[in-house]
């Protein structure tokens, strides 16, 4: 995410996208860095002493202290990039208050990580707020206009959002004229690509994402860089929508083919820059799966997105739509798999019960209503593949009660399936219940 400074121009170089592949306001990288320096394994030995060093100087000078407020937004700056939300939210509670009270740059460091964390838990209409909030008492500039552009896209609001990214590109020049440190012309682009994605223009599109990942490669020069991936996972998802359109043959193929190696090296970014049980990650996988799937590589589609479907259950900002999606396309990997003359894998289904267990966990801490039901009737039928038919058939009977409470139209056709599968899972325990009884008079 591109940052504000105290003056109104941005502090630091923007990152770009995020959530679910899209672009979005992230973390800052320093133009005088240089080359970016984006390795997990040094940010998690800079988070352990980071968090250590604030618990410490939070215990004895206190939370409204500059000191340890000065640590704990380079502490932000790790979490942030780790997607640390819950760790990111917790403090953020305290630590806000105290910088609004305190004025100045603090004011404006504080909303604008409150407006990161809870940009990344999707709560748009708030980091929204909190951007007008900085434009308030800074005005506009590249990073701040471009951060409202990315978020107004996540709204939906895309003439808003084009109006913002817009204003950006006047900003960077305007800055640029001044000898000011420029705002980030690569994230700008990304946003604006998405945006002609979103509504049909995927030419467009793939000239303005492919545009932004070559700025971003000359600014990463040779080392790893999310911000390369981010742009990547936007150029192949253009690429499958346009292979959808393509009627010649071969180029078709060779649309497909790129997005697949550009999901490859999404991923191995990734797992290099934010670690293998990133959030990033687990995106970059599920669209590796898409790319794999289309090129009718079953078994690579179907492994990328096992992998994917675990990482979204135990990520901080669960989001039982992405859940769906993922278990959704797994399940039709499979099915795809069958129809081609393969066997049906159960072990296979048995060895993603864990990662459903861990789903389940947190769809229940959720508000228990037709949209958990939907999941509970999801894995309810996971579980029938897998053979654990007396967890199948608790998770089908919670799921027909939820889909009880919405209108009838709308939902008799889900709890007909629920219960006729139900019925199927009942009769295979009461069968293997009578073969138990049989054996064990056998043996008398």
């Amino acid at each position: 995410m591109a940052q504000a400074g105290a003056e109104g121009g941005p502090a630091a170089e923007n990152s770009a996208p995020v959530a679910a592949g899209e672009a979005g306001p992230e973390q800052a990288v320093p133009e005088e860095a240089g080359e970016v320096e984006e390795l997990v394994s040094l940010q998690l030995v800079e988070e352990s002493r980071l968090e250590k060093l604030f618990e410490e100087q939070r215990r004895d000078i206190g939370l409204d202290d500059e000191v340890t407020l000065k640590t704990f937004f380079k502490l932000f700056d790790m979490w942030i990039q780790l997607y640390r939300l819950n760790k990111c939210a917790e403090v953020l509670e305290d630590v806000v208050p105290i910088c609004r009270r305190r004025g100045g740059n603090l004011h404006i460091q504080g909303v604008q990580a409150l407006a990161f964390t809870v940009w990344k838990q999707s709560k748009f209409r708030l980091a929204a707020e909190l951007f007008h909030e900085i434009e308030e008492l800074v005005g506009s500039s590249s990073a701040l206009c471009e951060n409202m552009g990315h978020t107004y896209s996540s709204l939906g609001d895309y003439p808003e959002a084009s109006k913002y990214f817009r204003r950006a590109l006047t900003c960077i020049d305007e800055e640029e004229k001044l000898g000011k440190k420029a705002g980030d012309r690569a994230g700008i682009l990304l946003g604006l690509g998405l945006i002609e994605d979103r509504q049909g223009n995927f030419e467009k599109a793939l000239a303005a994402v492919r545009e932004s990942q070559r700025l971003f490669r000359l600014r990463c020069g040779t080392k790893p860089s999310s911000l390369v991936a981010k742009a990547g996972m936007s150029i192949a998802k253009i690429l499958l929508k346009l292979a959808d359109k393509e009627a010649d043959p071969q180029k078709r193929t060779e649309m497909e083919e790129e997005a697949v190696e550009r999901e490859l090296e999404n991923v191995t970014l990734f797992e290099v820059t934010c670690g293998d049980d990133s959030p990033l990650t687990a995106t970059a996988l599920r669209g590796l799966g898409e790319a794999y799937e289309r090129r009718k590589r079953l078994p690579e589609a179907i492994k990328a997105y096992s992998r994917s479907y675990h990482l979204e259950a135990i990520k901080d900002a669960f989001d039982l739509l992405s859940i769906m999606e993922v278990h959704n396309s797994l399940f039709r990997a499979h099915l795809d798999n069958v129809k081609s003359g393969v066997p049906l894998d159960r072990e296979a289904f048995r060895s993603y019960l864990p990662t459903v267990e861990q789903a389940l966990t947190r769809v229940k801490a959720m508000v228990q209503d037709a949209n958990a039901g939907a999941y509970y009737k999801a894995a309810g039928e996971l579980m029938a593949f897998a053979e654990d038919y007396a967890g199948a058939v608790m998770l089908l009977g919670e799921a027909v009660r939820l889909f009880g409470t919405e209108t009838m139209d709308k939902v008799q056709g889900l709890i007909d399936t629920c219960t006729d599968l139900k019925a199927f899972c009942e009769k295979q325990l009461a069968a293997a219940c009578a073969g138990g009884a049989s054996s064990s008079s056998a043996r008398r």
